[in-house]
């Protein structure tokens, strides 16, 4: 016979720490290019839209930015914020991508 079951304690906090300082330069470092490289795509894009007034252009620009720059952004600033529950920060950022990918493929199939 087994006795009675401890009484439940406090849980501790979980605390994190960064990795090596060059880490942390290279990760926010490549964050930093796959925005800037997002975005500078989603200007080009922007402009072909303007140029030739097609609709897709402008379509897919919007969805590339919601696929790469708005996920990336929305993970840093959520991460950010006190109290944000870590399921609605992926959830966020899922559904970005999600949408993004949904107007790149409209796109691409839409012009049949």
């Amino acid at each position: 016979m087994t006795g009675p079951h401890p009484a439940p304690t406090a849980l501790a906090l979980q605390t994190t720490t960064g990795g090596s300082p060059t880490v942390v330069l290279l990760v926010f470092g490549a964050l930093f290019l796959a925005t800037v490289l997002s975005l500078y795509l989603a200007v080009r894009l922007y402009r072909g839209y303007r140029a030739s007034g097609g609709r897709g252009m402008g379509l897919l620009g919007v969805g590339l930015v919601l696929l790469t720059t708005v996920p990336i952004l929305l993970r840093l600033v959520l991460s950010n914020v006190p109290g944000t529950d870590p399921t609605l920060r992926a959830a966020a950022a899922t559904a970005s991508q999600a949408v993004g990918l949904l107007l790149i493929l409209g796109v691409v199939y839409g012009r049949r």
